[in-house]
């Protein structure tokens, strides 16, 4: 038997919740052995909302279950799958009729009008809470900029997000570096040429590395 896992997670998951990709790995892998799998493909997607389902991960897997490449796949939950009902109702079928077991790890799928009526249920809840997730961000955000504070705590090179003010204040040191890099553009440096100069002098980027690039 050969089973394809497909593991997901969106940047905001992981940093929110821990939904790391390792760990999806590490159990979809065990239940793939535990049915019987004798060989694993893996696929996954990161950074990516389970809102869309055009995903390179999830792409290549429906792939090589047209092409019978794959006898089962195994996902850690049904929202790893997808967040939209629809969808996950889609790829469900799609992956019954072509033959393919569907495995999740932490929901117990069953082939009967009951299993199916569960899982459609389970579907739908997912989608809301996603939506009502979407729903209370943006009113935050709103919210935020109406007091005139920034909608979240992003911190563009040559300032410092203050937490108490929910505004941007100069970084002393990155803000003179910010001048420096007016001052050659201004003089004809083209973007390319700034990072470059920039990666020379060891001037180290927002996150402490020595990165730079054009864009």
């Amino acid at each position: 038997m050969i089973a394809g896992i497909y593991v997901r997670v969106s940047s905001d998951e992981q940093a929110k919740h821990g939904f790391s990709l390792a760990a999806q790995v590490e159990e979809c892998t065990r239940r793939a052995r535990e049915i019987g799998a004798s060989a694993v493909l893996r696929f996954s997607d990161e950074g990516v909302s389970g809102s869309v389902l055009d995903r390179p991960g999830l792409r290549a897997l429906r792939e090589r279950a047209r092409e019978g490449v794959l006898d089962a796949v195994v996902v850690m939950d049904p929202d790893r799958l997808s967040r939209n009902l629809a969808h996950q109702l889609l790829l469900t079928e799609e992956l019954e009729k072509q033959g393919v077991r569907l495995e999740f790890v932490n929901f117990e799928w069953k082939d009967t009008p009951e299993g199916h009526l569960f899982y459609a249920l389970r579907g739908a809840i997912s989608q809301y809470e996603k939506a009502k997730i979407r729903e209370r961000t943006a009113l935050g955000r709103r919210q935020r900029a109406r007091s005139g504070k920034l909608p979240s705590g992003f911190e563009p090179y040559g300032y410092t997000y203050d937490r108490s003010s929910g505004s941007l204040v100069p970084a002393p040191e990155e803000a003179a570096w910010v001048r420096r890099m007016f001052e050659w553009f201004l003089d004809g440096v083209g973007p390319g040429a700034i990072a470059a100069r920039l990666n020379e002098l060891g001037v180290k980027t927002k996150r402490g590395g020595a990165g730079w690039h054009g864009s």
